[in-house]
This record gives C-alpha cells, structure tokens and sequence, in this order.
C-alpha cells in the first residue's frame, strides 16, 4: 500500500469561483473539496458533442427563505463548532465570544439571506483570518472547481504580470494553440469578463497576505480557461504587438489527463500529467493536482527518469490534493522512513512519516513552485525543502495550507472549518508564510514572447551547476 496510512487529512483548496454574471455574487465562496479515499485509478476522455452548447450554467437556486430565529441558530451552530472543534483553542489571541456576541448583535438588522451569509456569518468565521474555513448554503453544496472537475480545457494558463493576465503556458494542438494563442499574449476577458469584472464581485478570504489576496481574481479567471468538452467561450487578448484579438475556443479533452471519482456524488475529478526530457537529459514532470488520478502516471515517470542526472517536479498552478498521494510521491524522491509532516491538532500532535523506497530516484531534484502552488503543494515542496532533498525555486506560496473538516448544521449548513495545522520536520508554519523558493525568480513577459521560462530556465541552472559538482568531486 502506497502511503502511510495512519491518518488521511482531508484538505480544501480555497478560492473565487467565476460563474455566470446572474448568479448572487455571494456564490464565490465555493471552495473545492478533495477527499482522501482508496486509490482507483479512472479513464477521463469526453468527447465533443456534434453541436457545441454554451457555457452558461442556469441561475443556481438560492434558498431565501430563513426566518430570523433560523439565522440565529445557524449562526450559533457554526460559533459554537468553532469554539469546541477549531485547531487553535487560543483562536491566535482574539476573543471568540466577543466575535461571537458582536456577529449576534449584527443579525438585528440583517433582512435577507445574502446579507446574512456574505456580510454576517462568513465575515465572522474570517475574523480568524486562516484559509479552509467557510460557511455555505445547502442550494450551494453542488457547486464544484472548474480546473479540477471539468472534462475539457483550451490548454493555456495565465500569470498576473504587472496587472495583467499573461499567458504562460499553450498546450500545443490545443485549442488555444490552435487558435494561435502563444505565451506572453494577454487575456483581456473571457466569457465577457474582464479581470476588473472578476475582482470587483470577488470576496477576499483568508489568508490576508498580499500574495493570496492578489491572485483571487486571476484564479477565478484560471477557472473560466476549462469547461465541459464541447462546449464554447469567447476569449479577447492581446497579441505580442498589443494589438487586440477576439476568438471563440471550444473546450476539448484535456492532454494527458486522467479522472478518479473521489466520491460517488461528484464528478470524477481529473489531473493532468506532462513528462518529458529537457536539455542534458534532465527530467521534467508537472501534475495538476495531487489527486489518486495522476499518481500511478507520475511514480511510473520517476522510475523512468533514473538515468537522469536532475529532475524538475513542476507544481506551478497545483491547488492540492490528497495526503496519500504526495506522501507516495515524496518517498519515491528520498527512500527512507523519514519524518515528512507534523500536524498540531487542538490537543495532540500527529507526525506523517515517508515509506522506505528500495529504488527511489537517487539524482538531484527540483520543485518549481509559484503564488498558486497551494494545500498539498506547500507540503509536498516545504517539507522536502526541509528534509534538504529538493531545491525549490519559483515564487512565494500563498500560505494557504491547513487540514479540514466538512459538517453539516442545521438548515443544510455546509461548515468547513481547519482542525489542524501543517509544520514542516524542522518546524515551519506554511499557513500564511508559505514555502520561500531558495531561488525567487520571477516570470517575465517579454521574455515568455521570445518562448524563455525564466524560472524553468533557472532550475535547469541550478540542475546543471549539481552535476558540475558532483563530477568534479573525487
């Protein structure tokens, strides 16, 4: 059995999530949940339908029938799981009754349920200022993350790069490669949607670094980039001359993906998996998510890249995923039953250990990380930053990086809440700080035009400079 599995933290990756311009704004609170179950590993195509449909979904229905007295116990039911569950009964040093009895008083004048959810209980739970803690109405349980549950992409992702919307990555033969799309090319909207749209109806949530708060939008936007196979959307951009463009893309298949149904009332959930080989036969293997879909597909890349001298992991854009799976992968980078993670839980301390791997891939290793490598990427690069078996090089990690639970309260309450907190073997807090690359190099636009990653291009630096070293030592 890959993993160990003594405990299965379960985690969620939070974020804005763009939907169609009718629905109530509040709706951005949608959080994705992945769940640590069995690994079965499933097949993910999705073909095109003969006609392409379009992409807006109908209004989702909000339930706005609570009577006072009902808000008032949910509002108490969500205080008081809170008060007795949270991971950190000090609550970081802020009064929790008084939040409490101040959010109580606020109910008096509260006259519909969209007040009550955006402006009343979730403001309170983000009093606490950490990610993985949301409040959500049972109309709203449904709702899933585009990146990970849709079946189709246009194979192209985007970075904020002095305030815009760069492209960084076109998949080639995919839509967006099709349509001529090539990184460093702007998105100025999609769906209609600029990304003042997006941040203008985007609720801030924890944590309240500058990193986090600035990459809301631009994920909400990462999120419009997949849809179901098939369907359409209209994307306008800039070309390398600034000169604008307006193309209709339809979704397709997304490249080298694999889905797993996390559980039976979800959609699968797809990952994608990129290998290949780089200059002086480097290895390189970037994964969407740490999801049961991928691993098989990634641990059989790192067996096969034993005869190369470095290996780069990118995990650029990866939101998280399941405890197994990144456990799995890191023992296959160190070999030995080191200690991987520790979590604080409110009154006891667990520690997650690695499986000893006879044949674990012995070169030198690199993670590439950036603002949205977040949950499971944080711990998977901090804590073999710790361990000193990766060298990590990239952007700042937004520092959204706790374990949660999910309940369910009076009235369908949807309550996701943190019951423990990450720390890496030599005892670094990831929820807000995040994993500081030993190498900050930022991407740059100009130079994505002439077809350079400035942060590949360092790892490969880096990898090189290793094998130097090791060939001149006796």
């Amino acid at each position: 059995m890959r993993g160990n599995q003594r405990f299965t933290p379960v985690h969620l990756i939070p974020h804005v999530t763009p939907l169609a311009a009718s629905k109530p704004v509040f709706i951005r609170l949608i959080m994705l949940l992945l769940i640590s179950i069995s690994l079965v590993l499933v097949g993910c195509t999705g073909e095109a339908t003969t006609t392409p449909t379009p992409t807006s979904l109908p209004p989702t229905v909000i339930e706005t029938g609570l009577t006072a007295s009902e808000r008032l116990a949910i509002l108490n039911a969500v205080w008081q799981t809170i008060n007795d569950k949270y991971y950190d009964p000090t609550f970081g040093g802020l009064d929790w009754h008084a939040i409490g009895d101040d959010y109580r008083h606020r109910l008096a004048t509260v006259q519909d349920d969209k007040t009550f959810w955006l402006e009343v209980l979730n403001p309170m739970l983000f009093e606490l200022g950490v990610s993985h803690l949301v409040a959500l109405p049972p109309s709203l349980a449904n709702e899933l993350e585009r990146m990970t549950f849709a079946t189709g992409s246009l194979g192209m992702d985007v970075r904020l790069l002095d305030g815009m919307a760069v492209v960084t990555q076109v998949i080639d033969g995919s839509p967006a490669g099709e349509a001529g799309l090539q990184p460093g090319f702007v998105i100025t909207s999609v769906d209609g949607r600029t990304l003042s749209d997006i941040a203008a109806d985007s609720i801030t949530s924890p944590p309240n670094n500058e990193r986090h708060l600035r990459g809301i939008p631009l994920q909400s936007m990462r999120g419009l980039l997949y849809g179901e196979t098939g369907t359409e959307i209209v994307v306008e951009y800039l070309d390398a001359s600034d000169q604008p463009h307006r193309a209709t893309l339809q979704f397709a298949a997304r490249v080298g993906s694999a889905c797993d149904q996390l559980d039976p009332a979800m959609p699968p959930a797809c990952g994608e998996i990129e290998v290949r080989r780089l200059a002086n036969n480097i290895g390189y293997i970037r994964f969407s998510g740490f999801l049961s879909s991928v691993l098989d597909g990634v641990l059989q890349a790192i067996d096969g890249m034993h005869d190369a001298p470095g290996l780069i992991i990118d995990l650029r854009g990866n939101p998280g995923g399941q405890y197994f799976v990144r456990v799995a992968i890191a023992s296959q980078l160190v070999g030995k039953p080191e200690l991987f993670i520790r979590y604080q839980y409110r009154d006891h301390l667990e520690e997650g250990y690695l499986d000893p791997v006879p044949n674990a891939y012995p070169g030198a290793v690199v993670i590439l990380v950036d603002e949205f490598s977040a949950s499971s990427s944080e711990e998977f690069s901090g804590s073999l930053q710790a361990l000193g078996r990766a060298t990590i090089v990239g952007s700042q990690t937004p520092g959204v990086c706790l374990v949660m639970n999910i309940e369910t309260l009076p009235y369908g309450t949807i309550l996701a809440y943190p019951i423990a907190q990450p720390q890496t073997s030599d005892g670094r807090v990831l929820e807000d700080n995040g994993v500081v690359p030993d190498i900050e190099v930022a991407l740059d636009r100009q130079q994505l035009l002439q077809g350079r990653d400035a942060q590949l291009e360092a790892a490969l630096n880096h990898l090189e400079q290793e094998a130097a070293v090791r060939i001149a030592t006796p």
